[in-house]
C-alpha cells in the first residue's frame, strides 16, 4: 500500500488531554502565555526487524500509546528564537533565521529539524514551548524519532507549511543525521509518522512503502525496561552500519539481495556476523508477518525469540540485563520476546496471551530482581496513531 495522508483523530484521546494539561499550567505559570497549539507524537516498538533499515530491509513496527508532547505560544517581544523547556531537560534557546548549530546535547534534535524546515522557506516565528510526555528516555522506543516529529507537525501548524508524510519522516531522518550525529535509516521517523491505531506495519525500507496489519485481539503487548540507557551516537550503533556497508560492498549488492550462501564470500569473522543477522533478520520479517496472517501467534512468537538470539549473538547489539528478561518471558510462557530498538540497553518487547498477563508479570519482575538488576519497568501497550499537530483556540 502507497503512503497516503497521516492518521486524523477526531477527538482528542483522554489520555494525552491528561499529559497535556500539566504542560499547559507549566507554560502558563513559567512564561505567562496560554497555550495557542499542541503537538503529540508517539514512540514505536519495533515488533521485529532491526538494524535492517539502512540496508534496504524490511521491518514491522507500530506506535505505542507513549507519547512526546508539545504545547506551544507565540512570543510578543522582537527576539528572534524560540524559548523551550523540557521538566527533563531544563530551559534551552533555539535561534530562528538560519542560525542553527549543533550543541552536543538533546536539542540538536530539535535545531536540525528547524533549521531544515527554515531551509525549505517555512516563516517560524518566536514561539515559547514547553514539551514533556510519558515516553522514556533511551529506552529503545524512538524518543529522538517522536520528538523530531513532535516539533516537525507543531511547526507545520503553525507555519502552513505542510510535507507529505514522507517528506516529513526523510527530513526528521536528515535532522538525526546531520545535527545529532546518528546515522539511523528510515524506520523510526517512518514508524512514528504513518503509524495506525489498532494496527502495526510492514516497513520496505527500499520503496518506502508501508502496509498495515492487523494485530491479534487475544494478545497483549509488554514493553519491559531493562533501565540500560543507551546513547546511539556514541558509536556503538554508527559502528554496526558501518560493518553492514563493508558487507555490501564485499558482496556488490544490498543485504536485501543476499542470500544466506553468500556469506561464504565475507572473510572477516565479524562482518560476515552482522551481513547473517541482516540476512536472516528480513526472512523473519516476511515470516512473521505471514504468521499475523494465517492467525499463528504461537509461530510468530517463536520468530521473535530467533530475532533476539540472532541480535544478541550474531549483530552483538543486547546486553546481560536484556537478555535476563528473554529468558524470564521465555520462562513466564510469552509467546514470543525480544529486544527493540538499536540496542545497547533499551527495551524487551513481549506478545503475551491475555490469560498469561499477570504470570508474566510476576515471573520477569522476579527473575530480573534475583539477577540483581533490579526492578524491570513493564508497560502494557496498545498501537497507537501517528505524530500530529492541531490548534487549541
Amino acid at each position: 500500500m502507497r503512503f497516503g495522508k497521516a492518521p486524523v483523530t477526531e477527538s482528542l484521546n483522554p489520555s494525552l488531554a491528561t499529559l497535556l494539561a500539566p504542560l499547559a499550567t507549566t507554560l502558563s505559570q513559567r512564561y505567562g502565555k496560554e497555550a495557542i497549539w499542541a503537538a503529540a507524537a508517539p514512540g514505536r516498538v519495533n515488533i521485529i526487524g532491526d538494524h535492517t533499515d539502512y540496508s534496504e530491509g524490511l521491518a514491522l513496527p507500530m506506535g505505542i500509546d507513549l507519547y512526546t508532547l508539545v504545547v506551544a505560544a507565540s512570543r510578543d517581544d522582537d527576539r528572534q528564537l524560540i524559548r523551550l523547556f523540557s521538566a527533563e531537560e531544563g530551559e534551552a534557546e533555539l535561534a530562528l533565521g538560519g542560525a542553527a548549530s549543533r550543541r552536543g546535547d538533546w536539542t540538536d534534535y530539535l535545531r536540525g529539524v528547524l533549521a531544515l524546515y527554515e531551509e525549505q522557506g517555512a516563516a517560524v516565528p518566536p514561539m515559547d514551548l514547553v514539551i514533556g510526555g510519558n515516553l522514556p528516555l533511551g529506552a529503545g522506543l524512538s524518543s529522538s524519532a517522536s520528538l523530531e516529529l513532535c516539533f516537525a507537525t507543531l511547526i507545520e501548524t503553525v507555519t502552513g507549511h505542510a510535507l507529505r508524510p514522507e517528506d516529513r519522516a526523510l527530513l526528521c531522518q536528515r535532522a538525526e543525521h546531520d545535527y545529532a550525529g546518528v546515522p539511523c535509516g528510515i524506520l523510526d521517523q517512518f514508524a512514528v509518522s504513518f503509524a495506525r491505531e489498532g494496527a502495526a506495519m510492514l516497513l520496505d525500507c527500499r520503496d518506502q512503502n508501508v502496509g498495515m496489519i492487523e494485530l491479534p485481539g487475544d494478545l497483549r503487548i509488554a514493553i519491559v525496561d531493562s533501565g540500560v540507557r543507551h546513547a546511539l551516537a556514541d558509536g556503538g550503533y554508527g559502528a554496526r552500519r558501518a560493518q553492514v556497508e563493508a558487507a555490501e560492498h564485499l558482496l556488490g549488492k544490498s543485504l536485501r539481495d543476499a542470500r544466506p550462501e553468500d556469506l561464504t564470500l565475507i572473510p572477516d569473522k565479524t562482518v560476515r556476523q552482522r551481513a547473517k543477522h541482516v540476512i536472516t533478520e528480513n526472512a523473519r520479517v516476511l515470516a512473521f508477518q505471514a504468521a499475523l496472517s494465517a492467525r499463528d501467534p504461537a509461530t510468530a512468537g517463536q520468530l521473535m525469540y530467533q530475532s533476539h538470539d540472532s541480535l544478541s549473538r550474531d549483530f552483538a547489539v543486547s546486553c546481560i540485563e536484556l537478555d535476563t528478561l528473554v529468558a524470564a518471558a521465555r520462562r513466564a510462557g510469552a509467546l514470543g520476546a525480544r529486544m527493540t530498538g538499536g540496542g545497547f540497553g533499551g527495551s524487551m518487547v513481549a506478545f503475551v496471551n491475555s490469560s498469561d498477563a499477570m504470570a508474566f508479570e510476576e515471573v520477569v519482575t522476579t527473575d530480573f530482581r534475583k539477577a540483581g538488576f533490579g526492578e524491570a519497568g513493564i508497560r502494557w501497550v496498545t498501537a497507537a496513531a501517528g505524530a500530529r499537530s492541531w490548534a487549541l483556540a
